[in-house]
């Protein structure tokens, strides 16, 4: 597997925690959390020029990192492995 592959793996997964810790001290809302994470996915999407060079899994792949952190955060689950969340992504999109 490509090192930089699970450098990102790593760092979603601490920003995870980061973002879970900032929900729990009350510093940002859970509904704060989610705006911000969708906003992140439609700011990528959004440039049409660049979206229509891109096939759909490229698509995707741009939009990955904010769809995981949706998920990886939600407040109704714990810490979960990269794996799981990543798998979760695939299914809903």
């Amino acid at each position: 597997m490509n090192v930089a592959n699970l450098q990102l793996e790593g760092m979603l997964l601490a920003f995870s925690a980061v973002l879970r810790s900032l929900v729990s001290s009350g510093a940002l809302s859970e509904a704060q959390l989610k705006a911000a994470l969708a906003e992140a996915e439609e700011t990528g999407l959004a440039d049409q020029q660049r979206c229509e060079q891109l096939s759909p899994s490229q698509r995707d792949s741009l939009a990955f990192a904010a769809r995981f952190l949706s998920i990886a955060t939600r407040p109704e689950t714990g810490m979960r492995r990269f794996s799981e969340v990543a798998r979760e992504v695939g299914r809903t999109t």
